[in-house]
């Protein structure tokens, strides 16, 4: 008689994480390309931070790969504007992320 160490359900949530992490690196390598200068520097931090995130089944992780792809659309989206009002925002955006990111590696230490 054998012994199944992974459920089906922790299966599916390393699945979902995985998958979150996927997308939100796709976001972030988008914003890599539409960003300039010192946006560029953090953004490109940024995905790289989040591309190399370990998988996990732990609930707040995947809170956290959530916003973190929230935030990652918002920034796609006031980085394409370009103007200077946008440009503005994303540096917010770039501190809620990292916040987020931190947040996120909190689980998986």
């Amino acid at each position: 008689m054998g012994f199944c160490f992974s459920s089906p359900d922790k299966k599916e949530l390393l699945a979902e994480s995985r998958e979150y992490i996927e997308s939100n690196t796709r976001t972030l390598s988008v914003c890599v390309e539409l960003a300039d200068g010192e946006l560029k520097d953090a953004t490109s931090r940024m995905y790289d931070a989040v591309r190399y995130m370990t998988p996990t089944t732990a609930a707040g992780a995947t809170q956290a790969d959530k916003k973190i792809g929230a935030l990652s659309g918002d920034l796609k989206i006031a980085l394409s504007k370009g103007n200077d009002r946008s440009l503005v925002q994303a540096e917010d955006i770039i501190k809620d992320l990292n916040a987020a990111i931190a947040e996120r590696n909190s689980y998986t230490k």
